[in-house]
């Protein structure tokens, strides 16, 4: 290009010392070519717009997922060509995407990017690299964008069938201390009927049997509240299959919370750990890393699966203990009668008797040991004043729990 601008300098001279037409027309064309076109070029480059979606995308682990991108001409110079460059993080499948297109003046033009979820975490896909150029391949500009959007892969799904869980570990509604909430799906009783009584809870039966107007009897109950809580304490876990106990223990949190909240109760995490997001690394370099330490704590609530499953995606081990405060500290918070689901490598004795203690002020507490042995074997399987312990399995494409509650 250098040398072309050069020879562009020859043919103005040229033209000017010869003064006949087809020495002015290739020395304007020459000036067209190499400096008019150019810049035109570039700034026609520089305002294109380049855009994602708002939302993140948001797939499970194994799946694959489309991010479309939005490219628009802003200006009123056509582009021949128009090529982009993504940069994807390893756990999003390729490590580049690549697409060409050309475009009109105010034309827009949209491309898929496909990604697939090798593995669970929050991503941020880009920047992207946008090149431009004319027509007769003499001129390229370039266009770097701090472009960025927020891919979430969360844990992978296991049917939480496998696990074979009795109503005892979540029993569901309880009865309420206090008659507020009246459950028409359980009949206490029968009694007369009052003025202002609905017609609908008359029962007709007894009606019938009494020949008076008898209504239906309700319990009153109240939503059980189950809070989870996730052990990421990384000295709690073997040092040799500490990758494979740490995924196994996000995945039975995402399968307990799907099964919770798919039973209408409300549901609830708590975890110490580190909070990633990952980049692309520059030139084929590995992927960065951006991660905050700290508690994480969603309060039990009904229809909070996908914030549960969106912070399972992004948690990883940290370096420090701390478990065991976190749930002392959020479980004597809780309300009497909740139940709380501890997520844990190993059941440690002093695990185990800070879970006698909060069954004590009325909680019912469930050790899920996701590690290779069950310490407290009295336990396996059977509650012991308001405690009881576990083991999960990995079988195939599902989750089981020995011994089968």
């Amino acid at each position: 290009m250098a040398l072309w601008r050069f020879f562009t300098w020859f043919f103005v001279i040229f033209a000017l010392l010869l003064e006949t037409r087809a020495a002015y027309g290739l020395a304007a064309a020459a000036v067209i070519l190499f400096y008019i076109l150019p810049h035109l070029l570039n700034y026609a480059v520089q305002n294109l717009v380049v855009e994602y979606p708002r939302e993140p995308v948001r797939l499970f682990s194994g799946e694959e997922a489309v991010l479309p991108v939005t490219v628009k001409n802003s200006w009123w110079l056509p582009l021949a060509w128009v090529s982009g460059v993504e940069y994807l993080p390893v756990g999003l499948g390729a490590r580049t995407h690549s697409w060409v297109l050309s475009l009109s003046p105010q034309e827009e033009a949209h491309v898929d990017c496909r990604l697939i979820g090798r593995s669970r975490g929050i991503y941020e896909v880009g920047p992207i690299r946008v090149l431009g150029g004319d027509l007769f391949g003499i001129s390229t500009a370039v266009k770097e964008t701090e472009l960025y959007h927020t891919v979430v892969v969360y844990p992978e799904r296991r049917p939480f069938s496998g696990l074979a869980l009795h109503s005892r570990l979540f029993p569901g509604s309880i009865r309420a201390q206090r008659r507020i909430y009246p459950d028409p799906s359980r009949l206490g009783g029968v009694r007369p009927y009052r003025p202002g009584d609905p017609l609908k809870t008359i029962h007709w039966k007894a009606t019938g049997r009494t020949g008076n107007l008898q209504v239906k009897q309700y319990e009153n109950t109240v939503t059980l509240n189950v809070m989870l809580f996730l052990n990421m304490d990384e000295p709690d876990y073997d040092v040799h299959s500490v990758f494979v106990h740490k995924e196994l223990a996000v995945e039975t949190a995402a399968a307990v919370a799907a099964h919770v909240v798919q039973s209408g109760e409300a549901c609830g995490l708590a975890t110490l750990a580190h909070h990633q997001k990952r980049r692309a690394g520059e030139g084929g370099q590995p992927d960065t890393f951006s991660q905050e330490t700290g508690t994480l704590v969603i309060p039990p609530g009904q229809g909070q699966l996908l914030e549960i499953l969106t912070a399972l995606a992004g948690v990883e081990c940290q370096p420090e203990r701390g478990f065991l405060g976190l749930v002392d500290q959020v479980g004597r918070s809780l309300s009497y009668g909740s139940v709380l689901v501890l997520i844990v490598p190993r059941d440690t004795s002093e695990l185990v008797e800070q879970a006698f203690n909060l069954a004590r002020l009325g909680l019912s507490v469930v050790l899920l040991v996701v590690g290779p042995s069950v310490v407290h074997q009295s336990l396996l399987g059977r509650e012991s004043r308001g405690v009881s312990v576990f083991q999960v399995r990995r079988l195939e494409e599902r989750l089981e729990l020995w011994p089968a509650s």
